[in-house]
């Protein structure tokens, strides 16, 4: 038979791991804001001006992408340049978002890494 206090502390050891807050306790990145550095940095591309291109348009922006992957309805679309890459995100015919990252996967402003990518276009591989 346990005692009572065996019994309260493990009941005490039990309820421990039980929270009411539900805020993750893991990330999948450092939080850390990117640094972005390139030598051909190029004029800056708004998000405004990327959403709504259609792939004609992206390609005449930012060249062929690096990568084109297709999940359902979404389409994503890698480019890169020297200091980052930019990730657009296409549903239907036409982009509706973009995000950037710098090397060490830390998330950037997609502006600054737009108007690189479109600088360096035909000169990175």
């Amino acid at each position: 038979m346990i005692s009572p206090f065996r019994a309260a502390a493990l009941a005490a050891l039990l309820l421990a791991g039980c929270t009411t807050d539900q805020t993750p306790r893991y990330s999948l990145s450092s939080g850390e804001t990117g640094v972005f550095r390139s030598a051909n940095a190029g004029r800056p591309i708004p998000l405004s001006q990327i959403k709504g291109m259609d792939e004609r348009q992206l390609t005449a922006t930012f060249g062929k992408p690096k990568l084109d992957r297709r999940d359902a309805a979404t389409r994503t679309l890698r480019y890169a340049s020297d200091g980052c890459t930019l990730f657009v995100y296409m549903t239907g015919d036409r982009a509706e978002f973009a995000d950037a990252l710098d090397p060490q996967m830390r998330p950037l402003p997609p502006d600054a890494c737009a108007g690189s990518v479109a600088a360096q276009k035909r000169n990175v591989g």
